[in-house]
């Protein structure tokens, strides 16, 4: 009989089909050029179990997870090997604030989300995934109409977001849940249908190894299920691929940068960054040689995992912004921008309408200056780590130190007046200050170019203008202008925001500028 099952799937998992048809590797067709996306909602402490059965693959993916509670792999209970070495250093947080993980010991690019929520209301408004791989389905079993028929009754609900050619496997751990066995796992068999316009097909076993959430070897099984949408359905015309890439952009630093900036990050040997607030070697060696070495250790402090000395193994981090390269297709794209020129002065005004949240790896050079108040401004750090040393601070965290702005109202009717002037001017004196005002990064020297911030004041253009003139009028006209331009970068959410263009340009000092963006990273 002609074999049905491939013996070159994607990755290494045994599968079994009818007739005991055999094969190797997951009965999937992936795109080379971007990563994959497997969701696993519920997974509490299991999800080693579908990670084990991705991280040999040797191909891109992202990991996510969504459950009520956190688990971590940097919280308690510590996922360690026998030696208490971390498996997983924190990367960053995603622009929606979940953090992200790697293996430290895997080379193949991969991103480990672990997403704080309700998993049906976050999956269901989020972009779609390849594969979905589940094994506590209590976040669909609210659409169950007949036990008989659960698994398609479930499905029938979240479908829609798993491309067309995705899979479904479904993990055999609480199958045998109940007397009668687990009513989720009940389905009419072969290929059956998932609302109107979708198909789910039983395709075969799988059985593979890897490590538990106690890092013993453990063997897995899995029902796997493929999806089939019907081009006539209104999900015919889906590209699947672009449909997908927001994952990609909201979660990864890197790629949410174009070609150019990549390039310059191989260019300038840029090193791994981790999330501020992870527990790295360095800080943790520093920990147990000051408290261990000289007595007087309390008995938790040098006792949680030993971090890997990297989070990506040799140079796989430059092998992995190779790639990015060699695949552009999954980056994201340079965002648009209006820009204006003060006449007689180096310097240049730009709007860019978007989330600074989801635009800060795209918006960070090395001459630029973030200048935004203190939550937002920790977020951002989270989410693009590479900002923590070009920090604007503006108002101090704790009453008693020092306040570089005093009163600070950042928007309506009260905001600070001219307050673009004063973030330009402590953008540049900060950035050559070695004055730290408490902060918990570190400061470095940097000729700041560029000011980042958001709408502010009453987000008006004739506003931000003024401020600016008001900033070169206090300048006076024979104090030294830098060779360099400089810019201010305001990113605004609201699309009436910084609209006036007419009125505010006039016969003024202002013209509109149509500059290329500068990436000096």
């Amino acid at each position: 009989m002609a074999r049905k099952l491939p013996l070159n799937g994607f990755g290494n998992c045994v599968t079994y089909g009818e007739a005991n048809d055999m094969g190797i590797g997951l009965p999937i067709d992936i795109d080379e050029n971007r990563p994959l996306v497997i969701a696993h909602p519920a997974a509490g402490s299991h999800y080693h179990a579908s990670m084990s059965l991705f991280e040999d693959a040797e191909h891109p993916f992202v990991h996510l997870l969504i459950d009520f509670g956190q688990y971590c792999p940097d919280t308690w209970p510590y996922h360690t090997d026998d030696a208490h070495h971390a498996i997983y250093q924190r990367l960053h947080d995603t622009s929606e604030g979940a953090p992200v993980f790697r293996k430290t010991s895997i080379a193949v690019p991969h991103w480990q989300i672990h997403s704080v929520g309700e998993a049906y209301d976050y999956l269901s408004k989020a972009a779609p995934i390849d594969i979905l791989y589940v094994d506590w389905m209590t976040w669909l079993d609210k659409f169950i109409v007949n036990s008989e028929t659960a698994l398609p009754d479930m499905m029938a609900h979240y479908a829609d977001k798993i491309r067309d050619g995705g899979l479904v496997i479904f993990d055999h751990k609480h199958k045998s849940m109940g007397e009668d066995g687990c009513r989720w796992y009940n389905h009419p068999g072969g290929t059956f249908p998932i609302g109107e316009h979708s198909m789910m097909e039983e395709v075969c076993t799988i059985e593979w190894m890897g490590w538990d959430v106690s890092n013993d070897i453990n063997t897995f099984s899995a029902t796997v299920f493929k999806i089939h949408h019907s081009s006539e359905g209104p999900l015919g015309n889906t590209d699947w691929n672009e449909a997908i890439k927001p994952w990609f952009w909201k979660s990864i630093p890197e790629m949410a940068l174009n070609e150019q900036q990549v390039q310059k990050l191989i260019e300038a040997d840029h090193s791994e960054s981790v999330h501020p607030n992870a527990i790295t070697w360095e800080n943790w060696h520093d920990t147990w040689t000051t408290v261990y070495m000289e007595g007087s250790a309390h008995s938790t402090v040098y006792q949680t995992p030993v971090p890997g000395k990297t989070a990506w193994p040799k140079a796989s981090y430059m092998e992995y912004l190779q790639w990015l390269v060699e695949h552009p297709q999954c980056l994201q794209p340079t965002p648009q921008k209006r820009s204006y020129k003060l006449q007689g002065e180096n310097f240049i005004l730009n709007l860019v309408h978007g989330d600074l949240l989801e635009l800060a790896p795209t918006l960070y050079t090395k001459h630029s200056a973030l200048a935004v108040r203190n939550n937002l401004q920790q977020k951002i750090v989270s989410r693009c780590p590479w900002w923590k040393k070009q920090t604007t601070i503006l108002q101090s965290k704790e009453s008693w130190e020092t306040n570089p702005v005093k009163g600070l109202k950042w928007s309506g009717k009260d905001a600070t007046k001219h307050l673009a002037k004063i973030l330009i001017e402590q953008s540049k004196a900060q950035a050559m200050s070695t004055i730290t005002y408490e902060y918990p990064y570190s400061r470095c020297r940097y000729n700041c170019r560029n000011i980042v911030t958001v709408a502010h004041g009453n987000a008006t253009l004739a506003e931000v203008m003024q401020a600016v003139e008001a900033y070169y009028e206090e300048l006076g006209w024979d104090y030294p202008r830098p060779t360099k331009t400089l810019e201010l970068t305001i990113v605004y959410l609201d699309e009436n925001e910084y609209s006036s263009e007419t009125t505010a340009i006039g016969s003024s000092n202002w013209a509109s500028h149509s500059g290329k963006w500068r990436h000096m990273l």
